[in-house]
């Protein structure tokens, strides 16, 4: 198949989906050409659409200790 840029959702879940059927292709194949083409292009459309939020690792550190019922003395 002729992959293009990934302009909308369905194209997205297309070629996540063909991606998924090829993962395990043998290096040096075309298979494995399109696997990382559509690597490229899934990752080029989730940097534009989707943002992660940035997280504070020490935020994060003190939530999990909380969680646990730990404290800086149990480290």
């Amino acid at each position: 198949m002729n992959w293009k840029v990934l302009k909308s959702e369905q194209d997205y879940n297309k070629a996540s989906n063909r991606l998924i059927e090829i993962f395990h292709a043998t290096v040096g194949t075309p298979e494995a050409e399109e696997l990382e083409l559509l690597m490229l292009l899934n990752k080029d459309y989730d940097d534009k659409h989707y943002k992660l939020p940035q997280l504070n690792l020490l935020e994060a550190i003190k939530y999990k200790m909380e969680e646990r019922g730990l404290n800086a003395k149990d480290l």
